[in-house]
């Protein structure tokens, strides 16, 4: 079977978000998989002189189908007027795949499997709802969402919470929608088996991680509420912040010495990061998923995540779960599992078990059944 897969290029270089991290795993497992070739369909704006991707992906080797239209006029295009038609771009194939919520638009009846993996845009009781920003967005996407998920043959969601939300939100008949999920590279369950004191911390003070860096919709806010309890209760503890912070709070965190900003990390160095940590703090007021939460289980890690969104669905009871507001209580339990290593012990070893089950493997497995019905 030939799939071509429609591809945003950025998304996907290495460090990349839980989005990324998705799109490049499915395609790499599928191409694995027997008897299914892919091909990626990208604008020509994004092809080098060797007629392959940029290095920075792990999607550099694919076959390409190329467009010669930059890519977001494009998508605009095809989102309000499903033009220019792809038909002669991409050659003869089975489906066209989306690992992300694009709709590519042919004359030809070829099947398409699109994904989404949150609902956020379209939510109207987040705390930023009624920004003018997310009023505009909201406003543009009802245009067009409701016609594409029309014309689609299936949608593939993260997770069970984005299932129930895209049937809320926009109506879909629960049959269109099928719960693909996300996976936890190896790397993470081996550094589990790696003794800490081997490796070189980034701090000489134990610390709490937090992943995305501090950002608004990551709870930021939440995550300097509890930097100063921990500082009322005069703990050695620090938060190490991994990824770009808005600069907002960055300003907002000079004054806070127990806030460390490491910045962007390689795909190598995060799982020595986390492994390190004696816990992950992952405030996040939205998730369509929440990869950090699995890849910090996968870790040995315990996991203290927000009740919001699709993290207790992920983690259910094998994470902790708090109301991110409660920040005196959130740092008692940063102090505690920094502590009583019995109890990290225990976290860590129900993380773990609860990781085993968020494969990619399984993901595309999934995914090929849905591409099987549909092609």
């Amino acid at each position: 079977m030939h799939i071509t897969a429609y591809l945003q290029p950025e998304r996907t270089y290495l460090p990349c978000t839980g989005v990324g991290r998705h799109i490049n795993n499915m395609l790499l497992h599928l191409t694995q998989s027997q008897n299914f070739e892919v091909s990626l369909l990208v604008s020509q704006q994004y092809v080098g002189a060797d007629g392959k991707l940029d290095p920075r992906t792990p999607l550099h080797e694919f076959n390409l189908c190329t467009y010669p239209y930059q890519r977001l006029l494009t998508e605009r295009l095809w989102k309000f007027g499903h033009l220019p038609r792809m038909d002669k771009f991409i050659g003869n194939t089975d489906c066209l795949y989306s690992p992300v919520v694009e709709y590519v638009p042919v004359t030809r009846d070829i099947p398409m499997v699109i994904t989404m993996h949150d609902m956020h845009t379209l939510e109207r009781n987040l705390p930023w709802s009624n920004s003018k920003s997310h009023v505009w967005q909201r406003w543009k996407t009802q245009i067009w969402i409701s016609q594409i998920f029309e014309r689609v043959d299936h949608i593939c969601t993260v997770s069970n919470y984005s299932k129930q939300k895209i049937i809320e939100l926009l109506n879909i008949k629960p049959e269109k929608i099928t719960f693909i999920g996300n996976g936890v590279d190896s790397k993470f369950f081996e550094i589990a088996d790696v003794d800490c004191k081997s490796l070189q911390s980034p701090l000489t003070d134990p610390y709490a991680i937090v992943i995305g860096g501090l950002r608004y919709k990551k709870g930021g806010y939440y995550v300097l509420e509890v930097a100063k309890e921990l500082k009322i209760r005069k703990s050695s503890l620090k938060i190490l912040v991994v990824g770009s912070s808005e600069p907002n709070l960055i300003e907002a965190a000079s004054t806070l010495d127990n806030i460390i900003f490491q910045g962007i990390v390689t795909d190598d160095e995060l799982p020595k990061f986390l492994r390190m940590a004696t816990s992950l703090l992952f405030l996040s007021l939205y998730e369509g998923f929440g990869i950090p939460t699995i890849e910090a289980m996968a870790a040995g890690v315990p996991a203290v995540v927000a009740n919001r969104g699709a993290l207790p669905d992920i983690g259910g009871s094998a994470a902790i779960i708090v109301e991110p507001e409660n920040s005196a209580t959130i740092a008692d339990l940063l102090i505690n599992l920094e502590k009583d290593t019995q109890l990290r012990n225990q976290y860590a070893q129900i993380g773990r078990n609860h990781a085993k089950q968020f494969t990619w493997d399984s993901c595309v497995a999934r995914l090929i059944d849905v591409l099987r019905k549909y092609s």
